[in-house]
């Protein structure tokens, strides 16, 4: 047996006599119930077998202890970990190569999904199977398991014990996600880039676009709280100081073309002679809640259809057609606040959007002193949020160094909850962000929700206890450490 054995999940394993001969994987039934069912001493390790990729770790532990003679697989199979691990002690596994040939790991004969680490070797594998007998008693009584672990003939270890390299972990490209509608609230524009850049670095799908590869998201939401337009605050990690930006916001109000096909400033300020800000703010003055107070900046007629002198250039874009990224800007007042949001059809968070926010700022705030109302929160809304190729490697850096945890600990305006248990019963209590007015409560017994749900429940001598668990009412996942209150 290795030194520390069991090498892998020891703290979420319920460990017996280490001289027995006997592992139980409990899959989703709580590992506290089946072994309270069991004699004492007659199994050396019993835990839950949550997923297909748990039986990595649960084979690495094996050929570490090889005093380990029987496996009982019992509880219920949720997500089909018991029928791959029966599978792979049955049938045994094959190679699964990648594109170039190479071995990515083994693959258990009769599963799509089960693949088991490269790093350990097919003539080890081979070696549990021969050497370790299964047995399948999933949805079976517990007293069927005690009795057949009293059954079991005593057996010596089969081999001396062996440990593998654990996998070398690779540069995850891509987060899951589910594509569309991020939402970011910073009380500046710089602080909200760090935290753009990371989403579309983290969740961006990559397509091919006009100058290389983009990295994308669709519908990243930015809501801009307390910047001053006036003072506003520039980061050293900004690529741009005062000079430049004020040069920026002067071009982006600019509605003399200079050559260009527009400006922002033309599409705002003179669309074919109407100022539009000018109606935003007449619209503002007579009724500050009016619905209609917008600029629209495409123009149908002409931004839908290229120039025809223009060439086609690769993957059929047209060379040198220009059409506004910013399309449309909304304004409504709120209280003694006007707030307004500006909506992209697509945008460089690397190159454009920090500008484009501090411009859209200084709009923001005129509009608000010619209606008399305060400054609230900007919100741009980019249909299409990219990052093109080149800037990929300068996007990380600039998170990487000036990012913190501090930083992106925020109190959740739509408030907080607390979790607590109360005897049997967890409660979690829903309340205002400023904790003076109780919303709602939910109480369920612990107990039920640990058999239903194949919740594992951890009690320290503390009295503190790590659980994951889903409450419908709420509809999330809670997953915390729990003493009378949330922490």
């Amino acid at each position: 047996m290795a030194k520390d054995w069991p090498l892998y999940f020891k703290e979420r394993l319920i460990m017996g006599d280490l001289s027995s001969n006997v592992g139980v994987a409990t899959l989703w039934m709580p590992k506290e119930s089946v072994v309270s069912e069991l004699d004492e001493g007659s199994f050396s390790v019993c835990g839950q077998l949550y997923t297909k990729r748990g039986i990595n770790p649960l084979l690495r532990n094996l050929l570490a202890n090889t005093l380990i003679r029987y496996v009982i697989v019992c509880g219920v199979d949720r997500q089909g970990s018991g029928e791959a691990l029966l599978k792979f002690f049955k049938n045994g596994v094959s190679e699964e190569s990648g594109g170039a040939g190479e071995l990515k790991g083994w693959k258990i004969l009769g599963d799509d999904e089960a693949l088991l680490d490269k790093e350990i070797t097919k003539e080890a594998l081979d070696l549990i199977r021969i050497n370790v007998e299964v047995f399948d008693l999933r949805m079976k009584p517990l007293g069927e398991v005690n009795g057949l672990i009293a059954s079991l003939e005593k057996k010596v270890p089969y081999a001396e014990p062996v440990l593998f390299p654990e996998p070398a972990k690779d540069e995850v490209k891509q987060y899951p996600s589910d594509l569309s509608v991020f939402k970011l609230r910073r009380e500046t524009i710089a602080d909200a880039w760090l935290d753009a850049l990371k989403v579309v670095n983290r969740f961006g799908v990559e397509i091919p676009g006009m100058y290389g590869q983009v990295k994308e998201v669709h519908n990243l939401s930015i809501v801009i709280e307390k910047e001053d337009p006036k003072s506003p605050k520039l980061e050293p990690f900004l690529k741009f100081g005062k000079e430049g930006l004020d040069l920026y916001i002067k071009g982006f109000f600019d509605t003399e073309k200079s050559g260009s096909s527009y400006t922002y400033g033309e599409r705002i300020l003179d669309w074919d002679g109407i100022d539009q800000k000018k109606i935003m703010v007449e619209k503002l003055s007579r009724f500050p809640f009016d619905r209609g107070a917008l600029a629209v900046l495409w123009k149908p007629h002409r931004d839908n259809y290229p120039p025809t002198e223009t060439e086609m250039a690769q993957n059929g874009q047209t060379k040198g057609w220009q059409v506004p990224c910013l399309v449309m800007i909304m304004g409504q007042c709120i209280g003694d606040n006007f707030h307004m949001t500006a909506v992209f059809r697509n945008n460089d968070i690397y190159g454009g959007w920090p500008l484009n926010a501090f411009a859209l700022r200084n709009l923001q705030q005129n509009i608000a002193v010619e209606v008399g109302k305060n400054l609230g929160a900007l919100t741009t809304i980019s249909h299409i949020a990219e990052i093109y190729e080149i800037d990929y490697e300068d996007a990380k850096k600039v998170v990487a160094e000036n990012d913190s945890l501090a930083r992106t600990c925020l109190y959740d305006t739509r408030g907080y909850y607390t979790i607590s248990i109360e005897g049997e019963d967890i409660v979690v209590t829903f309340f205002t962000p400023d904790g003076s007015e109780e919303l709602a409560t939910f109480r369920e017994k612990l107990i039920a929700y640990a058999k239903q749900f194949g919740v594992d429940i951890i009690y320290g001598s503390n009295k503190k206890c790590s659980v994951v668990i889903f409450f419908p009412k709420f509809l999330t996942v809670v997953h915390f450490f729990m003493q009378t209150h949330l922490f």
